[in-house]
């Protein structure tokens, strides 16, 4: 045991004297929650005015003069001349103009004899307030026409209100801001876990082997199964360390950035509890040794650094992948996904910040990270007693 200690304390200094670690493990996990949070932020009240204020275009064909007014009258639109159907969707499908609102010639006939009058509504939903803005005019033009049936027909507007839906969602402003945050949380934990994890991979191992000093190190005492493992456990806790700088940047990004709704404030930090670390932790200290065990195993085989980046590359759409599938509806953390690598990380963060977590399935979560990271790391002691996969 004290040969394995000696050699991680000696793999660690030699790690924190590395500046692409330190980048990679201190620096971008601090820095990427605080930017990523206000850049979205800045970025989405941006577009959100921009398109607010933004003059429409639009093209009323056959429309009724009355809706023509509410068009003139509401703000942010620019009514255009009429044109052929054909023309005016050409212009849409161009983002020449935003809208096309084409009426059926009998449109008013069919209002003044109680019926429904057609109107089609063309636009790109990739522009998108376009369909919210025309819509509100639409609804506006819409209950003066139910207005002047109901006095038309003495009624009153209750009498086609038979049933007064009234909806209460009872999940807790924690359970709604969790399932958001869930989504991309885990990306940020498994992405700067994994990225910590390479580069350390790369320079204690290719690198050294590059060098000629892993031979050397190997004439010391210590047998290949203690050096390979202080080189894991090295490169894990780098991976986990780079965890704690991403949680510290994202307790900063709270208390730095103005501008936070105090419930959203609230729910946060609720969610960024004691609980919500040590469970978090819970999930990251294996899935870190499970990448260095695995990085080892892939580095080792490389005659040059060069050569190990290019086998390593890959690897960053295997993690990727299984976190993106969380995205997928209906996919949640179930007693099958819980033994899933990176999935069940994935899973399992949103879970977490939502405090609807399985204990259970959370167990089986960690012992299935634990079982994966073993057989990483016996994978590496195979490929670590190869001599040649130690010699250049």
């Amino acid at each position: 045991m004290n040969t394995i200690l000696t050699i991680f304390r000696k793999e660690m200094t030699t790690t924190l004297r590395d500046r692409r670690t330190l980048i990679s493990a201190i620096l971008l996990p601090v820095l990427a929650m605080p930017l990523l949070l206000l850049g979205i932020t800045k970025f989405s009240k941006v577009m959100a005015e921009k398109e607010a204020t933004k003059t429409l275009r639009i093209v009323l064909n056959h429309a009724p003069e009355a809706l023509q007014q509410q068009f003139r009258k509401a703000p942010g639109f620019t009514l255009l001349p009429q044109m052929t159907l054909a023309a005016a969707r050409d212009s849409v499908t161009s983002e020449a103009y935003d809208a096309v609102l084409d009426f059926d010639p009998a449109f008013e006939s069919s209002i003044d004899s109680l019926q429904s009058g057609q109107v089609a509504f063309y636009y790109k939903s990739t522009n998108t307030t376009v369909e919210d803005r025309v819509s509100q005019v639409l609804d506006a033009y819409k209950a003066d026409l139910l207005k002047a049936r109901f006095q038309r027909l003495n009624l009153e507007p209750a009498m086609l209100e038979p049933l007064t839906l009234r909806t209460v969602n009872v999940a807790s402003k924690q359970e709604q801001l969790g399932m958001m945050a869930g989504g991309f949380l885990p990306y940020v934990f498994i992405l700067f876990c994994f990225m910590a994890c390479m580069y350390p991979a790369l320079d204690l191992i290719t690198g050294e082997k590059e060098k000629g000093t892993l031979e050397t190190l190997l004439t010391t005492p210590a047998s290949r199964f203690q050096i390979l493992l202080g080189k894991v456990l090295t490169i894990g806790v780098v991976g986990v360390f780079a965890a704690v700088m991403t949680i510290v940047g994202m307790f900063a990004a709270l208390r730095l950035f103005e501008g936070i709704p105090p419930e959203v404030l609230r729910a946060m930090e609720d969610i960024l509890s004691l609980r919500f670390v040590l469970l978090l932790f819970g999930m990251l200290v294996p899935l870190s040794l499970f990448f260095a065990g695995l990085l080892s195993a892939i580095v080792i085989r490389a005659s040059s650094f060069k050569e190990a980046q290019t086998f390593v590359s890959p690897m960053m759409f295997v993690v990727i992948v299984p976190a993106m599938m969380a995205l997928i509806p209906g996919v949640r953390l179930t007693w099958q996904t819980a033994a899933i690598p990176i999935l069940n990380i994935a899973l399992a963060t949103k879970d977490i910040t939502a405090g609807t977590i399985h204990y259970g399935q959370y167990a089986l979560l960690v012992i299935s990270l634990l079982i994966a990271a073993l057989l990483a790391l016996a994978i590496s002691v195979r490929q670590f007693s190869k001599e040649g996969n130690i010699l250049k």
